[in-house]
């Protein structure tokens, strides 16, 4: 599977709203069980000596910026995918648009081509009937200058 089949089936099943909701839940719960799990570990660690005085202060610093790093805002994110939705809808409304109005140009100009088409027909013809005219005079002076 190439990279951009890949990447069209991700986009399909993120934009699936039974898997957003659910994956966020989970990734949610991993984080947090996962943040967990490491603050026991460093409340049960023997080693707490070993290290400087201000270890817990940073690592308590760290789990706040891993927990802001990690997680985006639920709301900022209903708002990105409704954005989203709205400009899927704005770009379909400007490819309908444009498809009506070269539809409306194309009819337009098919029109006038087909006037202008009948207008040299016309004109073709009263130049053969002039010809034709013409010629039948000229025929007529002939025989009335033999006679």
């Amino acid at each position: 599977m190439n990279n951009e089949e890949m990447l069209k089936n991700m986009m399909a099943l993120f934009t699936d709203p039974i898997f957003k909701k659910n994956f966020f839940d989970f990734f949610m719960k991993v984080q947090l069980e996962g943040i967990e799990a490491a603050k026991k570990f460093w409340n049960l660690s023997s080693d707490k000596t070993t290290y400087s005085p201000d270890v817990q202060e940073i690592y308590e610093k760290m789990i706040d910026f891993y927990i802001t790093l990690g997680f985006v805002p639920l709301t900022k994110y209903e708002k990105m995918l409704k954005e989203n939705e709205d400009l899927r809808q704005e770009n379909k409304f400007l490819k309908d648009t444009i498809c009506e109005v070269r539809s409306s140009i194309f009819k337009e100009g098919g029109e006038k081509l087909q006037e202008t088409w009948h207008e040299i027909l016309d004109k073709q013809l009263d130049m053969n009937r002039e010809t034709a005219k013409n010629f039948f005079e000229l025929f007529k002076q002939l025989k009335e200058n033999k006679k």
